[in-house]
């Protein structure tokens, strides 16, 4: 959750700053307060990695972190109201140039007392931060590995298709497919083995890296060419034991509840014996989770044309996972496809609707709207799964 939040936490400040060069508060008559929720957030960061390496065992603690997670998301809520109604007043003003002056009060009205009473929350939050006298921490990785960083999520396989959009994620989930099922051709020396191999998805966080996954996952393809395929979610406070039986049920064996990894990976390996196995990895931050828990098992059972697949923001661990070069890298939308995800927004797509007509036109919109729509997009890259 800390990362999630340390995350979140930055990317609100550097959208409220950029919002701030670009005077969306002087377009809504605001500044001065979205100036000041700013500074509140910035004083709050630096307790975030401390509030997590004590959440773990102190429920107060717990309780403050679920209150300041709350408030943030309210924060981006907030800021996306500020740029639907910056961008609205902006297209109006670039209509009818006689209104360059004037602000509607209702919206600064309505949006400052907004940002007014989540200050006071984030005083409230603060303040209540004196009692755990938490010490400043530079970021979350400088803990102790008490959740090895896993503690961020757990993902699914499931997709959720109102976030695809775009050309893009289809010719990748093409291209991926195809080396994936094509035929067994000799392993490479680069390969972990000569029965398995890796292909790599990298690229920073939220950018798309599990959905492009996730879409490969569920292609029938790769649901016809499998045996068995198996989807883990690595970035989670997960133990070796229950990672494998995880992979266990997925594989449609019954692991009876076992607790010791000498136990489980016996009967991992039964289940995937002879089988061509297509697993995915999720979100890998190490190496640890494969060379402790399942390399032996995949190595030692599955069959001639099995693959792994993993996520990972970090080049090295697809480099140590011995991953099948050039990876595959997953850039930022395209302006054509970012207006694609922001039209399936509802009810956002019936606001833009209203305040330029012909919603599909992104030429229209010009340059300042691209560019407000681009911050949006960064609060959601955020907090995907936020509504």
């Amino acid at each position: 959750m800390a990362v999630v939040l340390e995350a979140l936490a930055s990317n609100l400040s550097n959208v409220l700053a950029k919002m701030a060069r670009k005077e969306v508060g002087m377009l809504l008559g605001i500044s001065d307060k979205i100036d000041s929720l700013r500074v509140r957030l910035d004083g709050l960061k630096e307790f975030l990695a401390d509030a997590e390496r004590r959440r773990i065992t102190d429920l107060h603690v717990q309780g403050w972190v679920k209150e300041l997670k709350d408030a943030m998301y309210d924060a981006t809520d907030i800021l996306e109201l500020c740029q639907l109604k910056a961008m609205d007043q902006d297209s109006r003003r670039s209509n009818n140039p006689s209104l360059l002056s004037l602000r509607n009060p209702l919206n600064a009205h309505h949006i400052g007392s907004r940002i007014m009473a989540l200050n006071q929350r984030l005083d409230g939050i603060k303040q209540r931060a004196e009692q755990f006298s938490f010490i400043k921490l530079d970021r979350y990785g400088d803990c102790s590995r008490t959740a090895q960083g896993h503690g961020l999520r757990r993902t699914t396989p499931e997709l959720d298709r109102s976030g695809v959009v775009g050309n893009k994620i289809e010719q990748d989930t093409r291209r991926l497919v195809e080396l994936l099922t094509r035929e067994e051709e000799e392993a490479s020396a680069a390969s972990i083995s000569s029965n398995v191999r890796v292909v790599a998805i990298v690229g920073v966080g939220g950018i798309g890296k599990t959905t492009l996954a996730q879409n490969i996952f569920n292609h029938q393809d790769i649901k016809e060419k499998f045996d068995k395929i198996i989807w883990l979610s690595i970035n989670q406070e997960f133990s070796d034991p229950e990672l494998v039986r995880t992979a266990i049920t997925g594989a449609g064996g019954e692991h009876s509840g076992h607790q010791e990894l000498s136990l489980l990976q016996p009967i991992l390996r039964e289940a995937i014996s002879g089988k061509k196995i297509f697993l995915v990895m999720d979100d890998m931050w190490s190496v640890h989770a494969w060379n402790n828990s399942l390399r032996i098992p995949l190595v030692n059972s599955a069959a001639q044309g099995s693959w792994v697949l993993i996520t990972t923001r970090d080049e090295r661990v697809a480099r140590e996972m011995k991953a099948i070069q050039p990876y595959h890298r997953v850039d930022i939308l395209s302006r054509q496809d970012a207006w694609l995800l922001l039209k399936k927004q509802e009810p956002l797509s019936l606001h833009f609707e209203e305040a330029y007509g012909f919603f599909g036109d992104l030429e229209g919109a010009g340059d300042p709207c691209c560019d407000l729509i681009e911050d949006w997009l960064n609060i959601r890259l955020a907090h995907p799964s936020k509504k």
